[in-house]
């Protein structure tokens, strides 16, 4: 059953990655709607016009990509109203401590992730504290 208290963005401008993060997140048990968006703008413009108080975002954000890269995008959510029902990972192929470090410093980012996502990756993502609750645990051992 797909839990309407929840959507999910994958945000990254590479096709393919898109693809593959949507397919492991389903292969994980995930049954919520995703959404795709090529770069943090349009992440933005969908939160802007589709946020509802009852709706939490988990948004996989990858951070380089044109128009709008993720550190923009996490600068740009500061001061929306919906802000509080918004937690993201960040999606990176950085392999700089950094980088995650810097991801970290943001109240909305639960968890830093290299990419490409794996299906243990993705359950370990919906298992976390943060989005109990969201999803049936059925697939845990």
């Amino acid at each position: 059953m797909a839990n309407d208290g929840l959507k999910i963005l994958l945000v990254d401008d590479d096709k393919i990655m898109l693809f593959l993060h949507d397919t492991f997140l389903k292969r994980s048990g995930v049954l919520c709607d995703t959404v795709l968006c090529y770069n943090g703008k349009e992440a933005l413009d969908y939160l802007d016009t589709n946020h509802a108080l009852e709706t939490t975002f988990l948004i996989l954000l990858d951070i380089n990509m044109p128009i709008m890269n993720g550190w923009e995008f996490l600068g740009a959510i500061r001061d929306r109203p919906y802000l509080p029902k918004v937690l993201i990972v960040m999606v990176s192929s950085a392999t700089e401590e950094s980088e995650k470090a810097r991801a970290l410093t943001f109240m909305q980012v639960i968890d830093y992730q290299q990419k490409p996502l794996t299906v243990e990756s993705c359950r370990r993502i919906i298992g976390s504290e943060k989005l109990r609750g969201f999803f049936d645990n059925s697939f845990r051992e």
